[in-house]
C-alpha cells in the first residue's frame, strides 16, 4: 500500500472518530515539500574496504543518473564533497585531538556552512548523503533477508552473516532530516568463507536494486516545475 493511500485511510479514520465523539477533526498534515535540485555527497565507504575509489565512483554515478532520470537537477558529489572538506579544514577537524570525541560546535559549523553554500551557490532544495553500511543479518534456510533484498549464504540452516546495504539520508537546507532509505546489496560471507573483494559490487542488477530500494520513495517528490 502506498504512502499516499495509507495517509488517506488514516485521515478518513480520524475524521470518522471525530464525528462520533463530536470533537473537531484534526487538520491534515502538510504533504512533503516538492524538490527540484538535490545536492549529492560522495558515498561514504566502510572502513577496511580495499580499493574504495571505484566503489564510490560507481554508486556516485548510479545515484546521479537515477536522480537526473527522475527529473531532478543534480549538484555533483564533488561539489558537496569539496565544500565539506573546505569547512572541515577551516575548523581543523571536528574531533578533539585529546579525546577523539566529536566537538559539537565545530560539527555544526561545518554542517551549517556546507548547507548555506549548497543553497546559495546551487539553489539546492535538499542534500542527499549516501553511505554503504556493514550490517549483521539473520539467515534461515540458507537464505539471508534484509533491507528489501535476499541472498543465499551457502551451507547452514540459520545464523547471522555480515552484509552490505546502501543507506541514504536527505536533509533540507535548514539541516532537518526529510528522508531516509535503505537497500540491501549483498552478503559478505557464504558458508565459512568471506566473499573476496574481487566479487563485491560486481552484480549490476543487485547494485541497481539496492539503489532503487533506497531512493525510489524520494524520486516521487520531484517538483513538477
Amino acid at each position: 500500500m502506498s504512502r499516499v493511500r495509507l495517509f488517506s485511510v488514516g485521515f478518513i479514520l480520524a475524521l470518522s472518530a471525530a464525528a462520533a465523539t463530536g470533537v473537531a477533526p484534526p487538520a491534515p498534515p502538510a504533504p512533503p515539500a516538492p524538490l527540484q535540485t538535490i545536492a549529492l555527497s560522495p558515498v561514504e565507504i566502510p572502513d577496511g574496504l580495499d580499493d574504495p575509489g571505484p566503489v564510490r565512483a560507481l554508486f556516485d554515478s548510479l545515484l546521479a543518473a537515477e536522480l537526473a532520470r527522475a527529473g531532478f537537477t543534480v549538484v555533483p558529489s564533488h561539489e558537496a564533497g569539496g565544500l565539506w572538506k573546505r569547512f572541515v579544514d577551516s575548523v581543523h577537524g571536528f574531533y578533539s585531538a585529546l579525546t577523539g570525541e566529536l566537538v559539537e560546535e565545530k560539527y555544526r559549523a561545518v554542517m551549517g556552512g556546507t548547507l548555506r553554500e549548497l543553497k546559495d551557490r546551487f539553489h539546492a532544495d535538499a542534500w542527499l548523503r549516501p553511505e554503504i553500511d556493514v550490517v549483521a543479518v539473520d539467515f534461515e534456510g540458507g537464505k539471508a533477508r534484509w533491507d528489501g533484498t535476499d541472498e543465499g549464504v551457502g551451507s547452514g540452516t540459520s545464523g547471522t552473516v555480515p552484509a552490505l546495504s546502501l543507506a541514504v539520508v536527505a536533509l533540507d537546507m535548514d539541516g532537518k532530516e526529510i528522508y531516509t532509505g535503505r537497500g540491501g546489496i549483498q552478503v559478505l560471507r557464504k558458508g565459512f568463507k568471506d566473499v573476496s573483494r574481487e566479487k563485491l559490487f560486481k552484480d549490476a542488477k543487485r547494485n541497481l536494486k539496492a539503489l532503487h530500494l533506497a531512493i525510489d520513495s524520494l524520486l516521487v517528490r520531484r517538483s513538477p516545475s
